[in-house]
């Protein structure tokens, strides 16, 4: 159980919060805020109020990371009819950074794919209104109750997209992104060697519990690192998004600051491989010389391929036609080990699969209700580990495509588009990380904020090119009958200073 300060620490957060949002610019304190309570805030702490979504490391820094940033704008005068002495202000606070308009995506596939998410959860939980009876076993039907706090909670998972989406659409957003995951990786790296030699007690010592199975974090007669994680398994993938992240820093680089970015990438490889998650390191050396050398025309094909394989993976996986076999024979060169985890992993999927093609749409809704389990007895006789299979036995296709269509559709778009967006390598980077993150989800759940925040940041991308500037200012126009102001005029703006300013719904 969490300790006094795990609870302490959760709710001083917010303080934490207000603190970035004064002291660094809007892209870097949002950035900051949600990736720093990620991998500082005590997991399975929370206070769960009635109807109320759960106050927890989830729902903490993504609500007060939304307040901020509303006060923030408001703050620069976005949205305001402003003068041309105003505007230069408005430039100077918000440092020149697009802010987009609305809250939800404008591209009508962004926009049906959240609308999705939000709405297919509860969708399924009205459809799930039966008790489910399997020998001792006992599962009660879902309420109009469980309907609105599975919403609610959908709707705070997703704050990290919208906002990023908003605010983090330019190419000069993407590079603070990158930095932030650099130097956050950076710095993690420190606590994380410290459990690969002392074994993962920080969590322990600080907050009073451990997240996981202990012995799951044993491994090749040294120690898993985790943390303030989950599992050591979300550790590691966090360290390859990371490190990929530092690599495409490097690359855009020039001058005294590559080598420091390459003695930070250096220390987040180095961890990376003593932190003993195999799978985030193969990902990582296969995506490494991609970002280093691979122009950016092939760096989109190639992560654009990767989104649409993880978005189908489930009809393909379903029709058996990928060389499963070929697969393990693979593995169990490396090892053994590690081999019979995966055999353990696939045969799961083929009866999670079977059992959430009977009810394909909406799927089971939560509660175990998605698992398979003995007719006689009633045990669970099913592991589900990857975020797939969760998702669409809990969801069914539905919450799939919306799930991962969030995730995925942004990186073909952009690979479609590539031309007429003058992307960045800050953007193809980024692509390339969350190609490495979706491939991770398949044998595992590292479903994160941080993941939302990077896919947010790329669907904004697309959107701005094709937004129109329009900007309301009042102009002094001298005609006779005195000096008047004048709306609704563009002013020459030198391209050093040109922003967007437009008129908001906030």
């Amino acid at each position: 159980m969490p300790n006094s300060f795990a609870y302490f620490v959760l709710f001083m957060w917010p303080i934490v919060v207000i603190v970035l949002f004064q002291k660094q610019k809007l892209p870097a304190a949002l950035a900051w805020s949600i990736v720093a309570g990620y991998l500082l805030l005590p997991t399975k702490t929370e206070i769960d109020f009635p109807i109320l979504p759960a106050f927890n490391k989830t729902f903490i820094p993504n609500f007060v990371a939304v307040v901020m940033c509303l006060i923030t704008v408001n703050k620069i005068g976005i949205g305001q009819s402003i003068s041309l002495s105003g505007l230069r202000q408005a430039q100077r606070l918000n440092h020149g950074v697009t802010i987009l308009k609305g809250w939800l995506p404008r591209s009508k596939i962004g926009l049906v794919l959240v609308l999705m998410m939000l709405f297919s959860p509860i969708v399924t939980a009205l459809l799930n209104n039966f008790p489910i009876i399997v020998g001792g076993l006992f599962i009660p039907g879902l309420t109009y109750y469980d309907a609105l706090s599975i919403g609610m909670n959908a709707f705070v998972t997703l704050l990290p997209f919208l906002m990023a989406r908003k605010f983090l659409a330019d190419t000069e957003s993407h590079n603070v992104l990158l930095k932030v995951l650099c130097v956050a990786g950076f710095l993690y790296a420190f606590l994380a060697l410290f459990e690969v030699r002392m074994s993962p007690q920080l969590n322990v010592w600080i907050y009073g519990f451990f997240p996981h199975q202990f012995l799951q974090h044993i491994r090749a007669g040294g120690f898993r690192p985790v943390v303030f994680l989950h599992h050591g398994l979300w550790l590691g993938i966090f360290f390859s998004i990371s490190f990929l992240a530092a690599a495409g820093l490097w690359r855009a680089m020039e001058g005294k600051p590559r080598g420091t970015i390459f003695f930070m990438a250096s220390w987040i490889a180095m961890t990376l491989v003593l932190a003993k998650t195999f799978g985030a390191l193969v990902i990582t050396l296969v995506l490494t010389p991609i970002v280093l050398f691979f122009k950016m025309r092939m760096q989109m094909i190639f992560a654009a391929l990767i989104a649409m394989t993880v978005l189908f993976y489930p009809m393909v996986r379903g029709v058996d036609i990928l060389p499963l076999d070929g697969i393990v024979s693979l593995a169990n060169k490396v090892s053994g080990e590690r081999a019979g985890s995966l055999t353990f992993r696939l045969d799961n999927e083929d009866i999670l699969l079977d059992r959430a093609n009977e009810r394909p749409f909406f799927g089971w809704g939560g509660w175990g209700r998605s698992r398979v389990y003995d007719q006689n007895s009633g045990r669970d006789l099913s592991t589900t580990d990857g975020r797939w299979i969760i998702v669409l036995g809990q969801g069914g296709w539905i919450r799939y495509l919306a799930e991962f269509g969030l995730l995925a559709v942004p990186i073909i778009l952009l690979a479609w588009r590539r031309k007429n967006l003058n992307l960045s390598f800050a953007t193809s980077t980024l692509c390339l990380a969350l190609c490495a993150n979706l491939v991770d989800m398949i044998p595992n759940s590292t479903f994160t904020p941080i993941t939302l925040l990077i896919a947010g940041a790329l669907m904004g991308r697309l959107e701005v090119e094709t937004s129109e500037e329009r900007e309301e200012v009042d102009i002094p126009v001298v005609n006779s009958q005195g000096t008047q102001y004048r709306r609704n005029l563009k002013p020459k703006i030198s391209s050093t200073d040109k922003v967007l300013v437009r008129q908001r719904r906030i």
